[in-house]
């Protein structure tokens, strides 16, 4: 299920039709959110400097910060007791960000200063993004601070390789773009997009699963979270750093520190190339479960890496003139991480559904959380080099590092063979249920403290639904004529017990009538609803949920989730 950054690739694409089916978008498939969100790089320099206690001092243009107060209020910070807590690593003292950078030759396709360029709409387009209030007076930059901006590019570039030991292997080509350009942009692609196309078709299997609201308008959400907030970025197909024509350069320099990570990690690992592989298994769809279950996890965990790293850097080149990184003190990721858990500070995305929020900011927070651990356990060729060239797989292993460290990897919980619902139904979505999402739906169903307990105990899960051929729903709201198949294993069958209570439980609160039914098998609780029969079944640790499949057909799908685990719907 992935807001701000997106290793740019956050988002990318929301998929057409599928197999003659609309493809649907819940947990996993959120990630196709996430692909769109990070083709946007929405993210707030503002949510990160709060934990570091500068209020006075936030990177928004009506307060015109100086970078050499802000900096200055950070080395009092890290003078303070908290810093006397951190364990020190022997490192040789950075070079200031903040100081003067040298001339640097002109890049192969950088545009003049004070001349800006047209951005190309790309499929991987990615913006960075601060909120601005709008009555404010824009900072024109000028030719000399466009210059000063240009050649920062360079210094920060050389700041970011020495930071994660990921090689300049290219210059960087750079631009200045304006807002109305930017904001023309955001217009066409907001538009044309194929990822909110499809985001917005399949919310309906969301909202089946009550992680949206039944009258939750979507589109008018995108539109307006959008619209608040204007955008700076690094195009990773073109491999150009845009900067903005608005902004006072001392207030895009951190910025270009987390994008001009993103650059390095492009030059090699070839990030375009990561997000046209995700794309082939989206295209295929349907017609390859395996890869998409297993890409949905895969895919999170992608961004979460490429974002933390960026996240790491941005705060070492904030932290470098008082001779500080994260590596020294860590303790500051875990206080950030507090903060922003607290207020994101945008009305639009505050008001959003919980399953937008985290989903969207998971990459950032948690990922920078994960980086930050990896730093502590093995030094920074573990944290960067190192897992670039071994990827975490899965969404637990991302938020339980020592997971990952201890090399544990739980795998995918592959979905049945549906064959037998071919004759009655077309497929409409498929994809894995990770940790993180288990996480959420536990948040939506229950509460925080069962959700913190119980989702360490996931193990795996997976979602298949289907629609009724023929079916003319009575509004866009209507899911009777989707059938749900939901398979989730856990660590006993303690777990999976207070789960299959749990999501009972939920029933209420997704459907306008739900009652209990009497069934033939007392293993199995059957509910009749607004939406059709719904049948939960947990054998052993393992639990099926099915909704809105005739009695017959249901048992057939419960057999079949059951098979995996060497279990019987009987036992």
């Amino acid at each position: 299920m992935r807001v701000a950054c997106f290793y740019c690739g956050a988002p990318k694409n929301f998929e057409t039709r599928v197999n003659g089916g609309s493809r649907g978008i819940h947990f996993k498939r959120i990630r196709e959110l996430r692909r769109f969100w990070r083709s946007w790089q929405f993210w707030e320099l503002n949510d990160l400097l709060l934990p570091l206690k500068l209020e006075p001092f936030l990177i928004f243009p009506m307060r015109k910060p100086s970078i050499a107060l802000l900096l200055a209020t950070l080395l009092l910070f890290v003078s303070s007791g908290f810093a006397q807590n951190a364990q020190p690593t022997p490192q040789p003292p950075s070079p200031s960000p903040a100081l003067a950078p040298k001339p640097a030759p002109q890049a192969p396709g950088v545009s003049q200063p004070g001349e800006p360029a047209q951005p190309q709409a790309t499929p991987s387009h990615r913006l960075e993004v601060e909120p601005v209030e709008k009555e404010q007076k824009d900072h024109k930059i000028t030719p000399a601070e466009a210059k000063e901006l240009f050649n920062s590019v360079d210094e920060i570039l050389r700041f970011a390789s020495k930071d994660t030991g990921l090689p300049i292997k290219k210059q960087i080509k750079r631009t200045i773009v304006s807002r109305a350009q930017v904001e023309k942009y955001i217009g066409q692609k907001f538009k044309n997009d194929a990822d909110r196309i499809r985001f917005e078709r399949s919310e309906l299997v969301q909202k089946k699963f009550g992680l949206l609201p039944r009258q939750f308008d979507l589109h008018g959400f995108l539109v307006k979270l959008l619209t608040e907030q204007v955008a700076g970025y690094y195009d990773e197909k073109s491999r150009t750093m845009n900067l903005l024509d608005w902004n006072e350069p001392d207030m895009q320099r951190p910025v270009m520190a987390h994008e001009l990570t993103h650059a390095l990690q492009d030059q090699s690992y070839d990030l375009e190339k990561m997000s046209k592989q995700e794309e082939e298994i989206e295209k295929r769809g349907l017609q390859d479960l395996d890869a998409l279950i297993r890409n949905d996890e895969e895919s999170t965990c992608r961004s979460a890496v490429l974002e933390g790293q960026a996240m790491i850097v941005l705060l070492d080149y904030v932290l470098a003139p008082s001779d500080q990184s994260v590596e020294k003190m860590p303790q500051v990721v875990d206080l950030m991480q507090a903060s922003m858990d607290k207020s994101r500070g945008s009305p639009i995305f505050d008001s959003a559904p919980l399953i937008l929020q985290e989903e969207l900011a998971f990459p950032y927070r948690q990922g920078m959380k994960f980086i930050k651990e990896l730093l502590v356990a093995g030094g920074k060729k573990l944290a960067y080099t190192g897992v670039l060239a071994r990827m975490p797989q899965t969404s637990r292993e991302v938020m339980e590092p020592k997971e990952y460290l201890a090399g544990h990897r739980e795998p995918p919980l592959l979905l049945p063979d549906f064959g037998f619902l071919k004759k009655d139904y077309e497929p409409f979505d498929a994809g894995a249920v990770g940790e993180l999402d288990v996480n959420i739906l536990l948040r939506i169903y229950a509460d925080e403290e069962l959700a913190k307990r119980l989702t360490p105990e996931w193990r795996g899960g997976s979602y298949y639904a289907a629609e009724k051929k023929g079916a003319k729903p009575p509004d866009r709201n209507s899911s009777a004529h989707i059938g749900l198949f939901y398979v989730s294993k856990w660590a006993s069958e303690e777990a999976a017990q207070e789960f299959a209570k749990t999501y009972a439980n939920s029933l209420a609160t997704r459907y306008k009538e739900v009652r209990h039914v009497h069934g033939d098998a007392p293993e199995r609780l059957q509910f009749m609803s607004s939406d059709g029969p719904i049948f939960i079944q947990q054998t052993g640790n393992t639990v099926v949920a099915v909704e809105s499949f005739e009695e017959d057909v249901a048992k057939k799908l419960i057999e079949a989730g059951l098979k995996p685990a060497g279990l019987s719907a009987k036992e």
